[in-house]
């Protein structure tokens, strides 16, 4: 009888020994839902600024091609806006599921756990006796045997307890999965209103735009009149900026020439006492700008800035970018920019993008001031200012203010370029490519 009862004690221990324990643990996606949220936050603001330029250059009754421009932007956001939400109901989808076979898991552990228990309790209630467990204990062949028991007993008085804290946090993490998933369902009917919502807002700038597109094929003659005019300012623009860069290689040249002259008149002086003769001077060399210490130092800063560079405006919509393209809103026009063009909002400052010195302030008649920042080989420029707070030769930290940008009669535009000084000329550079992406 008692070698039955010790049968039922073991094997009850390796029993419950096999029982695994599901616990709760924190959603696998929360990093991944917080990173979507943040995107969405972000696209948003993206949204409401496109929508504020908008507004105000609706303001004037006027249609213009920027507005096209910052509509196509902001259908653009919308887009992203739609995937991210997919993607964030897609991955709550996923955790639903996983919680949903979770909890269904450690209710299948619970009744097993109590399955178990209620036969130990039964065991226990039929060995209550302290005359059975000493009668075990003492009806041992041997002190080996008897030690082995009595650890046994207590072991078994050790797994019962176990077993109660274990179902005991079962349904703790049954009860937190269960609130978890209802937060789940909860945010992805959120999630899923707000995806009826931007689809209809998607739906409603699609038809914005084709009205605004209409709108401007009937002014397609002023639009045309436009473009000419600024095709006009820019041309000036890139011939001053390449007036200004043949000059600078030009001084290079001069202060070259004047060191190899004095170089040669040290060593002409000397080969005057030692009968060797003087150097011929070697008049096909071209200066190079980007030697000197000093300009290797801040090209290497620049360049290890390259894609990570703030906006010279604090908000703004892209709405010309670099190169060749056709125009936004005038069939059969190719547009070749130098630069990027920000439309931004009344009152707006422009920003220098990196530190450097103020090497040249000019005016465009009907284009407004432009600055130029040089920064070692490169330069910066800023097109389209109504004034001007900085002055030739000040030096400019990053993000200081350099002036404010002019209304030209539709919106507020600041045009940028980049460019890159060599020994024989400079290249224009796609500003996109050097500023950080928003």
């Amino acid at each position: 009888m008692r070698k039955n009862r010790l049968i039922v004690i073991v094997t009850s221990l390796f029993l419950i020994a096999g029982v695994s324990v599901l616990t709760f643990s924190p959603s696998f996606g929360q990093g991944k839902k917080e990173e979507l949220q943040k995107q969405r936050d972000d696209l948003n603001a993206k949204i409401a600024l496109t929508k504020k330029l908008i507004n105000e250059s609706e303001s004037n009754q006027k249609v213009t091609s920027s507005q096209l421009s910052i509509l196509n932007e902001q259908l653009k956001y919308r887009e992203q806006l739609l995937r991210n939400i997919n993607s964030d109901i897609s991955g709550i989808e996923k955790e639903i599921g996983s919680k949903e076979s979770n909890i269904n898991s450690l209710n299948s552990s619970m009744d097993h756990l109590k399955k178990e228990y209620s036969q130990m309790v039964l065991q226990a209630y039929k060995n209550r006796s302290s005359y059975d467990k000493l009668m075990f204990i003492f009806s041992s062949k041997n002190f080996n045997q008897a030690i082995k028991r009595l650890k046994l007993t207590q072991h078994y008085a050790e797994v019962r307890k176990r077993h109660v804290d274990e179902i005991v946090s079962i349904k703790a993490s049954i009860s937190q999965n269960i609130s978890a998933l209802q937060q789940d369902k909860q945010q992805k009917e959120s999630l899923a209103t707000a995806k009826v919502k931007e689809k209809e807002e998607i739906n409603k700038n699609k038809q914005d735009q084709q009205l605004k597109l209409t709108s401007l094929q009937k002014e397609e003659k002023k639009l045309r009149e436009q473009q000419k005019k600024q095709e006009q300012d820019r041309k000036k623009l890139a011939a001053k900026i390449e007036e200004i860069i043949r000059k600078e290689i030009a001084e290079a040249a001069r202060k070259e020439r004047e060191k190899e002259e004095a170089e040669a008149k040290s060593a002409a002086k000397a080969g005057n006492t030692s009968g060797a003769k003087p150097p011929v001077e070697n008049t096909s060399k071209k200066p190079n700008i980007s030697a000197a210490p000093e300009v290797v130092a801040l090209n290497k800063d620049f360049e290890n800035n390259k894609g990570t560079l703030p906006w010279p405006v604090s908000a703004g919509v892209i709405t010309q970018r670099f190169g060749k393209h056709p125009h936004a809103s005038i069939a059969g026009v190719e547009v070749n920019s130098n630069g990027v063009d920000f439309a931004t909002e009344k009152g707006a400052s422009v920003l220098a993008v990196f530190e450097g010195k103020v090497t040249s302030i000019f005016n465009i008649p009907g284009a407004g001031q432009n600055v130029i920042v040089t920064h070692g080989s490169y330069k910066t420029v800023y097109s389209g200012l109504s004034e001007v707070n900085v002055a030739v030769g000040d030096k400019v930290s990053i993000k200081q203010k350099i002036g404010n940008i002019m209304y030209d009669g539709d919106e507020y535009l600041l045009h940028f370029e980049v460019w890159k000084v060599n020994s024989e000329t400079g290249v224009a550079q796609n500003p996109e490519a050097w500023i950080k992406k928003r």
